[in-house]
């Protein structure tokens, strides 16, 4: 698994499009290419995954990432 923990390119203006959790942070939830699903994805700036839930550690490739969705507190 690469390093990296850039969302794909065309899904970043979605992600921007979002309502943000905190300052340049948004909380979404992931759909892989497998369909796993992913909630508690925090990304900055639409476009680094900086942590999913509690931790820094990215468990699944973002290059696989084919869908994003707010995962607004209120949706909880």
């Amino acid at each position: 698994m690469s390093d990296a923990k850039i969302i794909p390119e065309p899904l970043q203006d979605e992600v921007l499009a979002m309502p943000e959790y905190s300052h340049g942070v948004t909380r979404i939830r992931v759909t892989l290419d497998d369909g796993t699903r992913v909630s508690d994805v925090f990304v900055a700036w639409g476009a680094e995954i900086v942590k999913v839930g509690v931790s820094a550690y990215v468990p699944f490739d973002p290059s696989k990432i084919v869908s994003v969705k707010s995962n607004d507190v209120s949706e909880i």
